[in-house]
């Protein structure tokens, strides 16, 4: 899989065409630019998903993801620095014959199991699932879950609550790494739990910083220099700190 490279210019494209954008819309717009837009990224299971932006992550910002939450037992804030080689699977299995690749549209892997006296057969959740279900709430993720539902045997009606809660109990077995959980234990109190990474949303606000600082930088200089964006672009971040320095 080929990660493209971002340049500045691109970055802030990239950040002014999702300002306006939900979540899972942000989510596709990330894994087009970093294949381009020829690829079926939509198809993408949400452990595939979560690999290529790793992956587009590594490569314009680095391997350390600084992060900061709240302990639930005390309340302390703990900031930490979580590694991209902690959210994924820690032994990667060959991948399916079915499971999605780019450049071809491929089915995701599937699983089965009996309950309530039915076969029920579902697959991986896909980037296409978040994007056809509107998030928050009960009804979202019952809505999700029932899309993975690939056929029941009998056809018996729609599946009962917790059938469809042991559908979500064993998507992370078909496919490893749609789960980024971090575990984190409090310096203060000793309490240690477990924290899902939004792998996405914790990119675009990493980009969306970026992109912030990198406009004030150019705005700095335009005034001081009347320089135009493109002017501003094309210095290299080591002699933009410099001319700002002087200009300060």
């Amino acid at each position: 899989m080929v990660v493209a490279e971002l340049t500045e210019a691109q970055l802030l494209a990239v950040w002014e065409s999702g300002s306006g954008q939900g979540p899972q819309d942000r989510a596709l717009l990330l894994a087009r630019t970093a294949v381009g837009d020829t690829e079926p990224v939509a198809d993408l299971t949400l452990a595939g998903l979560h690999a290529l932006l790793l992956g587009f992550r590594e490569r314009a910002f680095g391997s350390s993801l600084p992060c900061a939450t709240d302990c639930p037992a005390c309340g302390e804030p703990l900031e930490v620095a979580v590694e991209t080689a902690e959210l994924r699977p820690p032994a990667p299995a060959p991948a399916p014959a079915s499971a999605p690749v780019l450049g071809a549209r491929t089915e995701p892997p599937t699983g089965s199991f009996r309950a309530a006296g039915r076969e029920v057969t579902y697959r991986a959740l896909t980037l296409s699932d978040l994007l056809a279900v509107a998030p928050g709430g009960r009804d979202s993720r019952r809505a999700l879950l029932q899309r993975c539902v690939v056929a029941t045997t009998p056809d018996a009606g729609p599946l009962p609550g917790h059938v469809l809660e042991e559908v979500a109990r064993r998507l992370p077995g078909v496919d490893p790494g749609a789960e980024t959980a971090v575990a984190l234990e409090c310096p203060g109190c000793g309490h240690s739990w477990s924290a899902e990474l939004d792998v996405p949303g914790h990119l675009w606000a990493e980009i969306e910083g970026y992109a912030r600082r990198l406009l004030y930088e150019v705005h700095a200089l335009a005034r001081a220099y009347g320089w135009t964006e493109r002017d501003v672009l094309a210095v290299s971040p080591a002699r933009r700190r410099f001319y700002l320095e002087a200009a300060g």
